[in-house]
Order: C-alpha cells, then structure tokens, then sequence
C-alpha cells in the first residue's frame, strides 16, 4: 500500500522532484490556486505566525518554572522556524519556481542520453533522493505521532492523571504550551485546545516534509549534476587516443563553461534563498537540542525519557542531513576541477592545451551553501553546533 502511494507520486513531467512537487503545491508554497486561493493559502501560513505568538505569551505566564520554559522553547523555536520557512518560501516564491524549474529541465536533458557512465549517475541521484524523501517524510510524520499522542495517551491510560486533572491538582497535558483565551484545563476547551494543537503539529510536520525534501533533493540534484560535468570534462579533448579539432574542443569547451555557469547561477540563487533560513535555524537547532538533552537526562519517566530521545533524534537527523548533502556538493566541486586533468589532454596541441587550462580554471570556482554570512553547512559546522549546544547544556546542569 505504502509502495502503491510513492509510486502514485511519480511524475514523467518532473522525473526528479516529482513527490517534492507533489508536497509543495499540496502545502499550498507555490501559490497556484488562482487569487482567491492564494489569499487563502497564505491566511493558512500566517496562522502559524499567530500560534507562535500564543507560545511565547505562554512562555512568560510560566517564566517561573525552568522545566515548562524548557519544554515551550524546545517546541515554540520549532514552530518559529516552520513559520521561516513558509513565509520566506511564499515571499521568494518566484525565485524558488525559478530553480525548481531549472533543476527540472536540467535533469530532464541529462536523461536524454545512452552513455552507460551518464545514466548510472542519473540514476544513482535519482535513487538517492528518493531514499532520502521518503526516509526524512517517515521520520517527520513518526515524531509528529510522538508529539501529538504521548500527552493524550497519559490522560487516557492514567487514572492518577485524569483525576488529578478533573479535581485541578494538575493542569492536563496538553500537546504543546501555548497561550488560550480560554481555561484550557476544563472541559470541553481541553479537547478544544487539543484539536487546536493537534492542527497546527499536522501542519508544521506536513511543511516540513515538503519545504525540507525540497532542499535536500536540490542538494543532492546539484551534486549529480557536477559529476556529469567531470565525466564531460574526461572526454573534452577526445576518446581512445581520438583527438577533436580545434573547432570541436571549442565548441564542447563552451558547452561545458555554459553547464559550469548554469550551476553557479542557480546554485547562488538557491543559495540567497536558503541561507537566511538556515542562519536561523542554527541558532534555533543549538538552543532546542540543549533544551532536549537537558530535559532527556533529568526526566524520570520512563515515557519522557523515550520522547525526549526521539525529539533528539529527529533534530540531530535534520541538521545533519542538511550539513551532509552541502557538504558532499562542496567536495564534489572541488573534484569537478580534475576532469579535465583525467582527460587526453597530453594528445591536444599548445593552442587547445592553453583552451583547456582556461576551462580547468573556471572549475575551480565552486558553488557554496551558507548560514547568513557567518558560517558553511559543512559536517565542521555540524559538529561545533553540537560542541555549542552540549557547552549550553553543562552550563545548565550546573
């Protein structure tokens, strides 16, 4: 059933981000439904802006209890950060078309081929992306269960909890901290406020799951497609001891510095979108996994224990995930700069072997993801936020 419905996701229009695409119109990020339905969709979005809101009124209410700040920040920075992501993603929306639109048809042309070489590295991406959508939609939506039915199945399981909860000894658990107009601890606004939360858990993970995968898989597209340029550049000058004229190394030269440009171009625009997200999410990732190993380690049920591992879980799985792929794109451009070395070049004459010095040159300019203006998503980056976030932890425990 679960194949049936990725299989269902496949588009032959977008062969490479076809469940990608799927998810974002579905989240309503690509504004496509006309007027009305986009003055909808983006209502829906700035809801979120609204609960966030709601968490940090609650998060002054409690300022007295650190366990309760502790627990509010973890998730209202969370829900900060969905709120980034889909109100930047609507602002730069024409822009975000604009690469989704470019790595469409790129990939499509580098589908349009029979070298063996060619095909297995399409399909190695294509594969790779796949694994990765799916993998990171099932870690999501399993946290967003945890989330949502942990604290309703303590009420429901616990008779100590329900009667705590019917004679106010005990405020019920809800989902997340958050700010209500109304008792939030008496019926029926406890089951109001439930629904309330359990809305915006669904909308947060399903944002998630698309605007995350969207990133992820444009990651991964750019990486394949420098791989393709080092087999290109492997048979710039020509194949088995078979060398072009000067005016075919010319004309492949120029095709393979309008394919370098083309990434650089794109890569820089994926870049300026993705970068003041990822700036904030950083700061946000540093604080929340601190708040995390802190309540892990002073939790005493067993039950909290086990959410608080999970919730580690997924926020380290996510960073990680970003800082690897930007990574991995990093080193593979950096080794792009070595096809044209691992070509003929030794059988070309003075005039094409300057030519293909020039081109070596233009290589080793090579695309580069940030955090705002301060840092690389490399895994060095990855590890000093856990450095950071396991510092601010110590200075909590003391």
């Amino acid at each position: 059933m679960l194949k049936s419905f990725f299989n269902s996701l496949e588009d032959p229009d977008r062969p490479l981000l076809g469940p990608n695409y799927w998810s974002l119109k579905k989240m309503g990020l690509l504004l496509h439904y006309g007027k009305l339905g986009n003055i909808f969709s983006i209502f829906i979005h700035n809801l979120g802006i609204l609960f966030v809101f709601t968490q940090y009124v609650e998060l002054y209410l409690i300022r007295s209890d650190l366990d309760l700040i502790l627990t509010n920040l973890k998730i209202s920075m969370l829900s900060v950060m969905c709120a980034i992501k889909a109100n930047t993603f609507l602002l730069w929306c024409a822009k975000w078309k604009e690469v989704i639109n470019y790595v469409t048809e790129a990939d499509k042309y580098e589908r349009n081929t029979d070298d063996p070489n060619h095909v297995q590295i399409v399909e190695k991406y294509t594969k790779y992306s796949r694994r990765i959508t799916y993998s990171y939609w099932i870690l999501v939506i399993t946290t967003g269960f945890i989330t949502v039915l942990t604290p309703i199945s303590q009420y429901a399981f616990s008779s100590t909890i329900r009667e705590s909860v019917r004679n106010g000894t005990e405020a019920f658990p809800h989902i997340f901290s958050s700010w209500v107009p109304v008792n939030k601890n008496v019926f029926p606004f406890i089951w109001t406020t439930v629904a309330w939360h359990t809305h915006f858990c669904i909308y947060g993970v399903t944002l998630m799951m698309a605007f995350d995968t969207n990133v992820m898989v444009t990651l991964v597209f750019i990486g394949g497609k420098l791989d393709l340029l080092r087999e290109r550049c492997k048979l710039m000058v020509g194949v088995d001891g078979v060398t072009m004229s000067d005016v075919d190394l010319t004309e492949k030269l120029r095709e393979l510095h309008k394919t370098h440009v083309l990434i650089l171009r794109y890569s820089r625009l994926f870049n300026s979108l993705l970068s003041p997200v990822m700036f904030f999410y950083m700061v946000m990732c540093t604080l929340m996994l601190c708040a995390s190993a802190y309540q892990l380690t002073s939790a005493t049920d067993t039950t909290q224990k086990l959410v608080m591992a999970e919730y580690l879980t997924f926020g380290i799985a996510q960073l990680f995930i970003f800082c690897w792929l930007s990574d991995d794109v990093l080193t593979k451009s950096e080794k792009v700069m070595l096809g044209p070395y691992e070509s003929q070049w030794w059988l070309a004459n003075v005039k094409q072997r300057k030519i293909i010095l020039l081109m070596a040159g233009q290589l080793r300019i090579v695309p580069v993801f940030t955090a705002g203006p301060f840092t690389k998503l490399t895994l060095s980056t990855f590890l000093n936020i856990l450095k950071g976030s396991y510092s601010y932890y110590t200075l909590l425990r003391k």
